[in-house]
């Protein structure tokens, strides 16, 4: 006889992963490490994409912001 009813037994028997990182004592393992040329290629990228971001000009609307926030604290200070 078939029943429509889900079936939830599978969703208890999977892993959690969380598990698979901690040890028995609740305590992470080791880090993982990357081959140092990976580490190297990632380093480099990120710093190319910061350089980038960084040379960026700061748009109107966060320079609106900011001197809204500013006039709002000298206000509060008595200024």
């Amino acid at each position: 006889m078939s029943t429509n009813k889900p079936h939830t037994s599978t969703f208890l028997e999977q892993p959690d992963p969380l598990e698979e990182i901690f040890d028995v004592h609740g305590d992470p393992g080791p880090e993982p490490m990357l081959p140092p040329h990976v580490a190297t290629f990632l380093g480099e990228q990120l710093q190319a994409f910061y350089a980038h971001l960084v040379s960026e000009p700061v748009p109107d609307r966060f320079v609106q912001l900011v001197q809204q926030l500013d006039g709002k604290k000298k206000s509060h200070d008595g200024e």
